[in-house]
């Protein structure tokens, strides 16, 4: 992983798309893990707990990776209906990496 994370929406966005060009797959789980930290931040729980949803669904995590999901996913799960995390879960289960990397990049500002 990279030494500094970037914190702005176009900054995480700017990574998943590089790191998916290079076949970086745990990068791109990274960025999007930021990404989905950001979304709830902004209040966009759902989006957010779709993403960190299929992550944590992702084998071969790094530690730092797969702690950092958990406590987000687990922060949301203490604080948000748990309908948003039953279709959060739905969603990962049918989701592929390409699929959520769409999913992010749809929302991008200007695209």
């Amino acid at each position: 992983m990279t030494n500094v994370q970037p914190s702005t929406e176009r900054d995480l966005l700017a990574s998943v798309r590089a790191a998916w060009a290079i076949h970086a797959y745990i990068e791109v789980l990274d960025a999007v893990t930021e990404l989905a930290c950001l979304y709830i931040e902004q209040g966009l729980t759902q989006e957010g707990a779709d993403v960190l949803a299929f992550v944590l669904r992702q084998q071969g995590l790094p530690d730092d990776l797969h702690k950092r999901a958990v406590t987000a996913y687990e922060d949301l799960e203490a604080s948000i209906c748990p309908r948003v995390l039953l279709d959060a879960q739905d969603f990962a289960s049918k989701a592929t990496l390409w699929d959520i990397v769409e999913y992010v990049l749809a929302g991008e500002p200007g695209g």
